[in-house]
């Protein structure tokens, strides 16, 4: 009877690529093999057989007879016997009472190794050689070699990039310098190869045994003989050790040979075990495997967390690292709001799938990353086997959930029906990481619950189901549920989710209704900006259908303009916004205010030269246009454009402000009530600051005070930029009572609405936390201040408040005899961000002006 000997296989393996003269194998090269052992051997071997037997494709099973014996009558052999007699004779298997020596079993575990390595550098999503080092993987394997540890894991969800940094880890440690001086032995496998344990019907420590060349009854202490004091560890690497990819027996069974091992070496200084795997398994199997928490080191979080596990993801710099590795021409990198999304590795992999022919980051926008996720569901969720299956499990999950609640996780015995109904659908779904389970029992009782993998999963189940719900028609309705149900952080995300849908079935009318969607600053500004990628996406040339050339060659509705406009959002990305809504067929009413935003951040980004443009191009409108408004914003962006240019102060705002403020009754019928004219009114209020009018900015906010006939909301952005203006005003005129009374109630707020504040917003009220200091002699206080300051003023492109406020701290002395540092460090910036303008370098210090416009 013909019997499979893994460890005789593993040198077949590598016998089959020495006769093809191949130093290792790639996918590819399988094909090659294919055509080369069956122009030898007349017998056929398929790409798909060699690509499972050399660890780039799944194989649940042994090899076949036909397959071994084809492959080693390939090396010249009779066959599987033959091959494996000759391997008795020619090269005996080791005793373990025999001498061994630690340098061959150094040699066997890297030959093991370099085989795991290179089929999992082959499965990478970006070519391995452009992958990055993962700092955190050093760190965590550092700490943990060098203290008093036996085992220790890393654990992510899917995607999360563990496996790959581990790999760099592993091929680093391999590496001749490092090697040479270490001395440490790796053996590295992956859960496919340890299949092989429960197909061999042998434990775990034999079969690594076998592996290494030695009898299956040798024991690790006389292999390793603890007599002879070694300069290395022995570290065993488990990757992808996670529950789907077993049976639950199967699964069972090497986690307890796992902790045999554990027990057996937990005292042996030299041993060590690292395994990878899922958070979920390693939470559902914490109470197994951490019988002895004193030798586990988790990382260096107390507790690992639930959801996220210990694995980081991508920051900044890693992701700059990243993608100079794939195209290192790269210049202009992600912005610091769209990299909350692409610092998932997942993510940034379905990007570079799409990409990968021209990889740049000029692809990625506020849309990109719903358009990946959408990829990834279409390939992993709707196609392929038992897709139906799939959606009607998610179908049942979601009815489980009680989403008045904001409950979104489902007991397992609430769905286990279902689950026993669809059992390859839900283990589809949690292989690829759709869905979690969780255990989290304790002595009180049982408690498994099944979560979505991560928020847009979810986001994305619930929109979908939102929508059939409402027979897929974007309208009031479906507004009013997404109202009803959620109030939280998933609510931008489901209504964006049915406005993608909206715009790929021609519902784009509906867009009218958006404003009946209740939400925050914070949250409207954000929708903003991906409504405007959206619908520029929809009308380029590759995507353009004929219902969105029609939706743009009309002018837009006044409710739908009107919830574009605000000065609270007012940043670097809205510009794109702007320039979307004036591919409509506009009013020259509505296309002079896109252009006033447009020009308002030009303003902020301190950019002259667009500025210029943007007024060259208002000046274009008929005349007449301009008497509409009630103060004209061409001559409010004239006048600041003279100032920073050629430090010149143009009257023609001072006259249209005085004749408003005698009189404001004139101009009650003309008012139109929305946030479109009230950008312009902040903007001519700014203007009044620059050119240090403080009394006719306070006659200014008053006098607007008196157009409104309907009372205001407790809360409003155009309330905080009129109470900000107004506390600047003081601040110029020295009034200390009425700065802190004013900025008390704008703290009060600010205290109350911070986490919808948009970066705008955030900036003046920094801005104007700064002058009060400056007023009231708290000097200590403004470095913190500035920093918090600076912070927001870059993720917005805001340059204008950081120069006056750097102009502010330089115009006091004091600050400079109590901390010179601070005080050189803000003329260095001060000096940079007017360079960077084309500025003069003493423009804002001589203009006597202390505010944030």
């Amino acid at each position: 009877m013909t019997i499979f000997l893994p460890q005789y296989f593993e040198i077949l393996k590598g016998a089959v690529l020495k006769k093809a003269g191949l130093a290792s194998i790639t996918p590819y090269g399988c094909k090659t093999l294919s055509t080369n052992i069956f122009a030898e051997t007349k017998f056929s071997l398929s790409e798909t057989t060699l690509k499972r037997v050399y660890g780039f494709a799944l194989s649940k099973f042994n090899p076949s007879i036909f397959t071994i014996d084809t492959m080693a009558k390939y090396c010249g052999y009779l066959g599987w016997d033959d091959f494996c007699e000759k391997q008795n004779v020619t090269k005996p298997v080791k005793d373990a009472n025999q001498t061994n020596d630690w340098n061959s079993l150094k040699q066997s575990a890297n030959k093991i190794t370099t085989f795991t390595l290179q089929a999992l550098k082959n499965k990478s999503g970006i070519p391995y050689n452009q992958t990055i080092k993962r700092r955190f993987v050093d760190e965590h394997l550092d700490e943990f070699l060098n203290g008093d540890y036996s085992a220790t894991v890393f654990c992510a969800p899917a995607g999360c990039g563990k496996t790959i940094g581990l790999c760099h880890w592993v091929e680093e440690h391999l590496s001749p310098q490092l090697s040479a001086s270490n001395n440490d032995i790796i053996l590295f496998f992956s859960s496919s190869a340890i299949m092989n344990v429960f197909l061999s019907g042998r434990n775990l420590t034999d079969w690594v045994l076998g592996l290494l060349g030695y009898s299956s009854d040798a024991d690790m202490n006389l292999l390793t003989d603890q007599n002879h004091e070694k300069e290395g560890n022995f570290i065993l690497i488990i990757d992808g050790l996670d529950e789907y990819a077993y049976k639950t027996d199967q699964f069972q069974q090497l986690i307890n040979q796992l902790i045999d091992v554990f027990a057996m070496y937990k005292y042996t200084p030299w041993f060590k075990m690292v395994l990878n795997m899922r958070t979920t398994t390693w939470i559902n199997n914490l109470h197994i495997l951490q019988a002895n928490t004193e030798r586990w080191f988790n990382g260096f979080a107390k507790q690992i967390d639930t959801l996220s596990g210990n694995v980081p993801l991508f920051s900044v710099p890693e992701i700059k690292e990243l993608c100079l590795n794939i195209n290192p021409s790269i210049q202009n990198f992600i912005a610091f709001d769209l990299a909350e999304h692409f610092n998932h590795p997942l993510y940034f992999q379905f990007y570079y799938k799409e990409y990968k022919e021209d990889f740049t980051l000029n692809n990625i926008d506020h849309v990109c990353i719903y358009e990946l996720i959408s990829t990834f569901i279409l390939n992993k969720v709707y196609l392929g086997q038992h897709s139906a299956d799939k959606l009607t499990f998610l179908k049942l999950l979601v009815k489980a959930m009680e989403l008045k609640n904001h409950s979104y996780q489902v007991p397992k015995l609430k769905i286990n029906s279902a689950i026993k109904q669809y059992p390859n659908a839900y283990n589809e779904l949690l292989s690829i990481g759709f869905i979690r389970e969780l255990n989290t029992s304790t002595s009180f009782g049982y408690d498994t619950n099944i979560h979505f993998g991560n928020d847009s999963f979810l986001q994305h189940t619930l929109a979908k189901e939102l929508l059939q719900d409402h027979d897929f028609i974007f309208d009031e309705k479906l507004i009013q549920s997404i109202n009803l149900l959620f109030d939280n952080e998933h609510k931008l995300y489901i209504l964006k989710w049915c406005i993608i849908y909206a715009t790929k079935t021609a519902q784009q009318n509906s867009f009218d209704m958006l404003p009946k969607a209740h939400l925050n600053l914070k949250q409207k500004s954000n929708l903003i900006l991906f409504l405007g990628d959206l619908l520029d996406k929809a009308c380029s040339p590759v995507k353009k259908s004929e219902t969105i050339v029609q939706y743009f060659k009309k002018d837009s509705s006044d409710e739908f303009f009107n919830y574009f406009f605000g000065m609270e959002f007012i940043c670097s990305d809205y510009e794109k916004t702007l320039q979307t809504l004036l591919k409509f067929e506009l009013s020259n009413r509505k296309k002079i205010i896109a252009y006033t935003g447009l020009a308002t951040i030009a303003v902020l980004q301190l950019d002259m030269s667009k500025l210029h443009r943007y007024i060259n191009t208002l000046k274009s409108f008929p005349q007449n246009t301009f008497q509409k408004f009630t103060i004209n914003p061409l001559t409010c962006l004239e006048t600041l454009y003279q100032f920073f240019k050629y430090g010149h102060i143009k009257k023609d705002l001072f006259v249209d402000i005085t004749k408003f403020n005698f009189n404001p009754a004139l101009y009650s019928n003309t008012f139109p009530d929305d946030s479109a004219d009230e950008l312009i009114y902040i903007l001519a209020g700014n203007a009044l600051l620059l050119c240090n009018k403080p009394q006719k900015v306070i006659r200014f906010v008053n006098a607007l005070r008196k157009l409104y006939k309907k009372p205001l909301e407790p809360f409003t952005p155009y309330i905080f930029f009129k109470k900000t203006l107004i506390a600047q005003a003081y601040t110029l005129l020295g009034d200390t009572a009425q700065v802190l009374e004013v900025y008390k109630k704008v703290a009060t707020i600010y205290s109350m609405e911070e986490d919808s504040f948009t970066p705008y917003m955030k900036s003046m009220f920094n801005a104007l936390k700064i002058k009060k200091a400056i007023l009231i002699e708290d000097y200590e206080s403004i470095p913190a201040y500035l920093k918090q300051l600076t912070t927001v003023c870059g993720s917005s492109g805001n340059k204008l408040s950081r120069a006056f406020i750097y102009a502010a701290i330089l115009k006091t002395p004091q600050i400079a005899q109590l901390n010179p540092a601070f005080y050189q460090q803000v003329r260095y910036e001060n000096m940079k961000i007017l360079r960077e303008g084309d500025l003069r370098p003493d423009l804002f210090v001589q203009a006597e002006v202390l505010n944030n416009a």
